[in-house]
Formats: structure tokens, C-alpha cells, sequence
């Protein structure tokens, strides 16, 4: 199935999200390294991340999670360049909602944009959705609130994580 795409979503003319391609491990490689300091703060796996087979075993687990129903993984493209990551994946009758972005293409809008399309297609399939942001990630939460999640009060951060979480919801219409 190399170079076939198995799903691409249209958000905008510019943005597309579509599955990953093993032929997308070079540029996903190189992007992640180029952004190893920016997103490391945040994502401890991009410190795990040292070779191309790391990616590409990644592009296989997300072509899987698909085959099996159980989410999506995509990645994020703004005129034909791969600039990120976007995940959703489902549990219970929950979409729980991850990305990452370019610091290049941060401040743009272009996460909320997707956040926004992708729980509005899905919003039939599901209760509702959640967006984990760690403590003080302004940017993530801002996303999360834009894309009209509210912070869950009840929630308490598990003590084993590497990072104290603030949880948002959107409830499905």
C-alpha cells in the first residue's frame, strides 16, 4: 500500500490532512529533528526518536490504528508540505485529540482550523471529545478553547505522568 494514501481530508484549499506514507519517513524524520528543542519541551517521545526506521515503524502503527478503527493519525500538509501531526483516536465514545505543529507554522491558526473540521465530521460517531494540554502550554490550550472546548473542573492529573494535565471536552452536539 507504499504511496497510496488511505484517507485525506480537505480542511481548507491550502490544508490537508492525509494518511502517513513509509514514503513520508524522510521529511517526517528531518521535521521532527528540526523541531526536536520546540516540541521536545512538551513531548517527551521526540527525544526516543534517532532514525528514520523510528518513523517508520511510527507511519506503520498509524496505518493500523486506521485498518483496525480505532483512530487516525495524519499528517498535516499546508500546500502540499508536510508541516505536523494530527491524531484522533477513540476510546469508549470519546475522540481524544493530539497534534503537533512546525514552530515555522505556529500562531497561524492552522491547528485550531483543523481541531475544529475534525470534531465537527466526527461529532455523529462519538459522545464527545478531549484535548489533554499540559500545565502552562499556552499555545495547546488555546487551541483547545478557540476550537470550543471547555477545561474539565473535575479532572485530576494522574501523579505518574511526566507532565501535570489540564483536560479539555467538547460534548458532541
Amino acid at each position: 500500500m507504499e504511496g497510496q494514501s488511505l484517507f485525506t481530508y480537505n480542511i481548507t484549499n491550502e490544508l490537508t490532512l492525509a494518511s502517513l506514507q513509509i514514503d513520508d519517513a524522510d521529511t517526517l524524520f528531518s521535521l521532527i529533528q528540526k523541531n526536536k528543542a520546540h516540541l521536545g519541551e512538551w513531548l517527551p517521545w521526540v527525544h526516543h526518536c534517532k532514525s528514520i526506521e523510528a518513523v517508520k515503524t511510527f507511519i506503520q502503527s498509524t496505518q493500523t490504528t486506521y485498518n483496525e478503527q480505532k483512530g487516525l493519525e495524519a499528517g498535516i500538509q499546508l500546500n502540499e508540505q508536510l508541516i505536523g501531526v494530527f491524531r484522533l483516536t477513540f476510546d469508549q465514545q470519546v475522540g481524544n485529540i493530539g497534534y503537533w505543529i512546525d514552530e515555522d507554522a505556529q500562531g497561524q491558526g492552522i491547528v485550531t482550523t483543523i481541531v475544529k473540521y475534525m470534531t465537527d465530521t466526527f461529532a455523529p460517531k462519538v459522545d464527545g471529545f478531549e484535548i489533554f494540554c499540559p500545565v502552562d502550554h499556552v499555545r495547546s490550550e488555546r487551541v483547545a478553547i478557540n476550537a470550543g472546548f471547555q477545561l474539565d473542573p473535575h479532572y485530576q492529573s494522574k501523579p505518574d505522568t511526566a507532565f501535570n494535565l489540564k483536560r479539555y471536552i467538547r460534548l458532541s452536539k
